[in-house]
């Protein structure tokens, strides 16, 4: 009962995407991806946000299983550094919330993957990653 609480309580509280701002938008065949965030941006550190799974077709959130988010940034010299997103159903058909933490600012590469009842793919893009303000 009280996990059954908790639950609940992660799905549906919390920011809206009406209250928060576009980090990126992604266009992938017929599917746009967007993360979004408190700031509109990834910092250093750890950072929360919201992805939602639009069809462009049919104007409406798909639901997509759960999503797998993994961010890399290159280096010259040195192996890349990756970190992989926790996701987890937001609350409602095509909407995820995640987090992840990223020790560097630079230009990281975004890579995400989904596999649901109405469409499976992958895309990749940038997404810029600023050093956290004090």
């Amino acid at each position: 009962m009280v996990l059954a609480a908790v639950a609940w309580v992660l799905t549906n509280t919390g920011p809206t995407a009406g209250e928060l701002q576009v980090i990126r938008t992604y266009n992938v065949r017929d599917i746009v991806i967007t993360l979004l965030g408190a700031t509109g941006e990834w910092t250093t550190g750890e950072n929360t946000f919201l992805m939602e799974f639009d069809s462009a077709t049919q104007k409406r959130l798909i639901d997509v299983g759960v999503p797998t988010l993994t961010a890399t940034l290159p280096s010259s010299g040195e192996r890349p550094l990756r970190r992989s997103a926790r996701v987890v159903r937001g609350n409602g058909p095509g909407r995820y919330t995640g987090s992840i933490t990223l020790p560097r600012p630079g230009e990281w590469s975004v890579t995400v993957t989904w596999e649901g009842p109405v469409s499976r793919g992958s895309a990749t893009f940038s997404v810029p990653v600023r050093p956290r303000r004090p």
